[in-house]
């Protein structure tokens, strides 16, 4: 009778283990889905600033989306390269997770 309630209470333990494993790995899913969908409009917000600009040629526009942009890439600890793949590899994994979504 002792060994069926020990059996009992080590299998609901893991069992526990295991839904609370799922739901870290779902949570660290989701996250990592948000954070890639933010980056990834980052990236969208800088292409619509140069096409505005490129669009418009308002002065002093390309100097300021130069600047601004340099100063956001240093403030993350990137290099314009490293942004640059980046953003690539997060439109792409957004533009896949919308497809998956439909």
């Amino acid at each position: 009778m002792k060994l069926l309630i020990v059996s009992s209470l080590l299998l609901v333990s893991f069992s526990v283990l295991a839904d609370s494993s799922q739901e870290e790995s779902d949570m660290k899913a989701f996250n990592d889905a948000i954070v890639n969908a933010r980056f990834a409009g980052t990236c969208a917000a800088y292409k619509q600033m140069a096409d505005f600009q490129t669009a418009t040629q308002m002065p002093g526009g390309d100097e300021f989306i130069n600047r601004f942009g340099a100063t956001e890439v240093a403030r993350l600890g990137m290099t314009i390269p490293e942004f640059t793949a980046l953003c690539e590899k997060a439109i792409n994994n957004y533009n896949t997770m919308n497809r998956m979504s439909q």
